[in-house]
């Protein structure tokens, strides 16, 4: 989900005004420390909840390397001037392993193609900013993995299916 001021940001680029780059570089960090807090918080909860110490292990794996990214989105942010977002808490129905591990799956595949154009934008003018996004993006692909294979291990059937 969008925030407000990147809503004023594409308009201003709509209506042919000027886009700061350091106020677009900004934005753009916000909008990833949002998403991996929620990452964080979401794998974390998961992970409590798990019925297999390994799947639990392995989640809060998943989570520390989000949190080291959400460090690293936080002091850019700070360099450019911005103040850190407020996060809201991340509450959960109670579900079984393979929900948990779909919903996980499902999160990150959801945030991976929103890191690549943003990079690609960013390379000329901050391409540190543009290199550590596309790690955060080549950490999520293994994460993606990781996931997959704790769902195919908790219930192969259920995953084959979904993937049908």
């Amino acid at each position: 989900m969008k925030n407000k001021n990147s809503s004023w940001a594409w308009w201003r680029e709509f209506l042919g005004f000027s886009v700061d780059p350091y106020c677009q570089a900004r934005e753009i960090l916000i909008e990833r420390y949002r998403e991996k807090s929620r990452h964080v918080a979401l794998f974390t909860q998961h992970a409590e909840r798990m019925q297999y110490p390994q799947f639990r292990k392995r989640l809060l794996e998943i989570a520390a390397d989000e949190a080291q990214q959400v460090e690293w989105l936080a002091d850019k942010i700070r360099m450019f001037g911005g103040r850190l977002p407020d996060i809201p808490p991340v509450s959960e129905p109670s579900k079984n392993s393979w929900q948990y591990l779909l919903e996980d799956l499902t999160e990150e595949q959801r945030s991976a193609p929103e890191l690549l154009e943003p990079a690609q934008r960013l390379r000329e003018q901050f391409p540190d900013i543009a290199e550590t996004l596309e790690r955060i993006y080549r950490d999520g692909v293994k994460h993606r993995e990781t996931i997959r294979d704790m769902l195919m291990k908790s219930d192969p059937q259920s995953l084959s299916s979904w993937l049908a």
